[in-house]
């Protein structure tokens, strides 16, 4: 009857860690997730803010979006000011960065997509321009 009652306990104890361990690993994706786009919202409102200041063009976040590692902006941009490329470019640089010193804990080197064990995190820019 001992026997039984210890095999019983410990079945229900590995169910129980089997189930919390599974939870855990879905928290800390969807954590490093939540900590990248927020991460990525600060970096395209900084290099707006610069873009902004450099050509006095007005540069503003429609939305963003997140899939499976892929963040996605949607910008709309004054005509006139810098080239659909450059705020491109500058927009997803500084999002990398971002993104790399919120997982890593420093801004890197070089930028480039952020590789993490739950994703390969990379930016793309869409840009609509309107007459102000």
């Amino acid at each position: 009857m001992r026997g039984q009652a210890a095999v019983e306990t410990m079945l229900i104890i590995g169910a129980i860690l089997t189930v919390v361990s599974a939870l855990m690993l879905v928290g800390q994706r969807s954590n490093e997730a939540d900590s990248a786009m927020s991460a990525a919202r600060t970096g395209a409102n900084e290099a707006i803010a610069q873009l902004n200041m450099q050509y006095g063009c007005q540069i503003s976040v429609d939305e963003l979006t997140f899939n499976d590692g892929m963040i996605s902006l949607s910008l709309t941009a004054s005509n006139g000011g810098p080239s659909d490329s450059v705020i491109r470019d500058g927009v997803r640089t500084e999002v990398l960065k971002y993104v790399y010193q919120a997982v890593n804990g420093v801004f890197p080197d070089n930028v480039q997509p952020v590789r993490t064990r739950n994703y390969i995190y990379d930016v793309s820019v869409a840009i609509n321009r309107v007459s102000r």
